[in-house]
């Protein structure tokens, strides 16, 4: 991609994080609505050389309002592109774009050598990468705040409960037990998994992402590594591979 600057895009349900990379360095990055996506785009390619753009839009919103003539080459994250891994992953198709991107990042931090992701945000992923770059599957369970709503909305008379700040485990009311089990079953969880997964791959690599990330991570004993923007290294990885 010579010297050129490139862009990825992460479009989630609600927002838009749009970064811009020289190489492998991570130079700015900005959180945009869908209503200005595309002349933020396309000021931020007027304003600098940019080769390549990678749009991961999860909710397709984007590709029904992108204007013609863009003065650079788009592409979209799909089960037709090219991977940076082997995917084993029996629904390929079903494959999340966030989960590919964070498998990509693994490699990009820790090459050649077994990783274990964990996103942790609306729901908590578990994604597993052998060291020889075979992703290999994982799994998907309620994170924190689906948790407590799942709680209040399927019984009569649970509240809901606002996660404030880390609950202490004995909880001595109801709405302090419901923060307690949501919080912690989440790091019994990642416990579990962490140290099923260590037993099986020498050196396993554990790497923790997502809008929960810093809240668990303090609970967590086994070496792990916290990075709020993973999920944007991942998508420039799989760009710089599909590029080439």
């Amino acid at each position: 991609m010579s010297n050129k600057k490139s862009i990825v895009v992460d479009a989630g349900n609600t927002r838009v994080k749009m970064a811009m990379f020289s190489h492998d360095a991570l130079l700015h990055q900005q959180m945009i609505t869908y209503e200005d996506f595309w002349e933020s785009l396309s000021a931020w390619i007027g304003s600098d050389q940019i080769n390549q753009v990678l749009i991961s839009d999860v909710s397709g919103k984007l590709v029904a309002s992108m204007p013609p003539n863009l003065p650079c080459n788009i592409h979209w994250l799909n089960a037709d592109t090219a991977l940076p891994f082997k995917n084993l992953y029996e629904s390929k198709a079903t494959l999340g774009a966030d989960r590919k991107a964070l498998v990509a990042a693994a490699m990009h931090f820790y090459p050649n050598q077994p990783c274990l992701i964990i996103d942790a945000g609306t729901c908590v992923t578990f994604d597993l990468l052998s060291a020889s770059e075979e992703y290999l599957g994982g799994s998907i369970s309620p994170g924190l705040q689906m948790r407590l709503q799942a709680m209040h909305t399927f019984t009569e008379k649970l509240p809901l409960a606002t996660f404030m700040a880390e609950p202490n485990l004995l909880g001595k009311n109801t709405n302090d037990c419901l923060l307690s089990g949501a919080y912690y079953g989440i790091i019994a969880e990642i416990a579990y998994q962490s140290a099923h997964y260590s037993m099986a791959n020498k050196d396993l690599k554990i790497l923790l992402t997502g809008g929960d990330a810093q809240l668990l991570a303090k609970r967590i004993k086994t070496s792990i590594f916290v990075h709020e923007n993973l999920l944007l290294f991942g998508l420039h990885k799989i760009l710089t591979h599909h590029a080439k």
